[in-house]
């Protein structure tokens, strides 16, 4: 029986996201796709159904995309990489989406749901002098792209115990978000119910 994986790709800058819905994922289709010690390591890694998903979902879009022969690793700071390659990764998954991204150069990318958690955690990635930049009274969507933002630059970074209030700060340059500390450029995409944002070098 032949599984097809119901993958999409958007842009967001100048990079291609590849993402996949684990919802439409069944448990036969990680089964048929996936070698049998891939699943395992998830049963016993993770004892959330969601959390085995994500991580299944992940490789098997990365499958998907490059081939039974990729695989990822991870850095002594716990950041994805792809083994026996020079090209940069970086991973994001929210909701049921999970999303993968690659460059030649250094990247990050985050991925977050639509809703009003990031204005009840603002002041958490956010201070009194961002607010004052981007508005006292955010709406939701403005809150999460900010949330969006500081987590793709903290995963381009790739720095443990970044703080993202202090050690990412983010500023209005004509019009555009960026991150001053870094100097990082950081481009967004709506997509579904999901705000994309990739982080680069300027």
């Amino acid at each position: 029986m032949q599984h097809t994986i119901q993958s999409s790709i958007i842009q967001v800058g100048k990079s291609q996201v590849y993402v996949l819905d684990t919802d439409t994922c069944s448990q036969e289709l990680f089964n048929a796709e996936l070698p049998t010690s891939t699943l395992q390591y998830a049963r016993e890694s993770f004892k959330s159904a969601k959390r085995q998903r994500e991580w299944l979902g992940v490789r098997l879009l990365l499958k998907s995309v490059c081939g039974e022969q990729a695989q990822i690793g991870y850095t002594p700071t716990g950041a994805p990489m792809l083994i026996n390659s020079d090209t940069h990764i970086s991973i994001s998954h929210s909701g049921s989406l999970v999303a993968l991204v690659f460059s030649d150069e250094r990247i990050g990318l985050d991925l977050q749901m639509i809703s009003d958690k990031s204005l009840r955690i603002k002041s958490h990635f956010l201070d009194e002098t961002e607010e004052r930049v981007f508005g006292d009274n955010l709406d939701t969507l403005s809150a999460v792209k900010l949330w969006c933002a500081k987590e793709a630059v903290y995963k381009f970074l790739s720095i443990p115990e970044t703080p993202l209030i202090g050690g990412i700060t983010l500023r209005n340059v004509d019009g555009k978000i960026e991150e001053i500390n870094h100097g990082l450029s950081i481009h967004f995409e709506h997509y579904r119910d999901a705000i994309f944002a990739v982080a680069y070098q300027k």
